[in-house]
């Protein structure tokens, strides 16, 4: 009597089928965009948004304050003066000050909270690589910076200038460096953060010592700052001289995206060497 034929369909070999969809990882840009999902939201909290809010706030007030200072109904100053003050402002205040620290508070913490409250591990137990973990977190915290450091800038900036006619490339140059040098310091901190304890002690004293003071340090201090390379594009975009335009707009690009992708590899490494459970 013939014997009935075994069946070979996949739902009758599920240890076979298991073991090919544990090695299926997840595509790159997916995993990007997965952890962009899991910290975005985590990483804004009340207090982080209050107290970087009201700096930003402070920043556009007293750049107001400077723009009625600088205004003379008798004598008025010429529009490049005020032109001047207003790029000066953007980059005292914005550039140097805002921009590093709101990048500052939001690199530092996006993968430590989440390591903190087991959101990592959710991301670790997925079949994805480590770079985009990396990616992910590092736009998250973008995300959160950006409108916190861009708008008290340009805002700042267009006020200190008195809203001055031809204002209108200020406020575009304020809004690009700031926008790249939001990416790049929060590229950079997701990887002090990785690397340090308190990483924002050790942040803070990097922009207040090394980026406040390098560009009146001499050239080579300079090529190792961001300051210099956000200075450079403010001024060239806004077709002004502050007092320091070493570098061409492409230039300054070039080693800003470097900068970014530099410490996104060297997280990358971090994040494969470190063990979240």
């Amino acid at each position: 009597m013939p014997q009935p034929a075994t069946s070979s369909s996949p739902s009758s070999s599920p240890s076979r089928r298991s073991s090919s969809s544990v090695s299926r990882s997840v595509p790159a840009v997916r995993g990007a965009v997965l952890t962009y999902q899991a910290l975005v939201r985590q990483v804004v909290t009340p207090g982080k948004l209050v107290a970087l809010g009201g700096l930003g706030a402070l920043m556009v007030l007293v750049g107001w304050l400077v723009g009625i200072e600088g205004a003379d109904p008798g004598d008025p100053p010429p529009a490049s003066e005020l032109l001047h003050d207003g790029a000066t402002f953007a980059d005292g205040f914005g550039l140097v000050l805002l921009v590093p620290i709101v990048s500052l508070v939001f690199g530092c913490s996006v993968l430590g909270e989440a390591r903190e409250d087991s959101t990592l591990v959710y991301l670790w137990l997925r079949p994805m690589g480590r770079f985009p973990i990396a990616v992910g977190a590092a736009a998250a915290a973008a995300t959160a910076a950006l409108p916190l450091a861009m708008i008290p800038t340009a805002l700042g900036g267009w006020l200190a200038a008195d809203r001055v006619a031809g204002s209108a490339d200020l406020v575009i140059g304020a809004l690009a460096a700031s926008a790249l040098g939001t990416f790049a310091y929060t590229s950079l901190f997701v990887l002090v953060g990785l690397l340090l304890r308190k990483p924002i002690m050790w942040g803070l004293g990097y922009v207040l010592l090394w980026e406040g003071l390098a560009v009146g340090l001499g050239e080579f201090a300079v090529r190792l700052s961001l300051r210099g390379y956000i200075k450079s594009l403010l001024n060239r975009i806004a077709e002004l001289d502050t007092g320091f335009n070493a570098y061409s707009s492409a230039t300054s690009l070039i080693v800003l995206a470097g900068v970014s992708v530099a410490c996104l590899g060297l997280a990358t490494l971090r994040l494969s060497s470190i063990d979240v459970a």
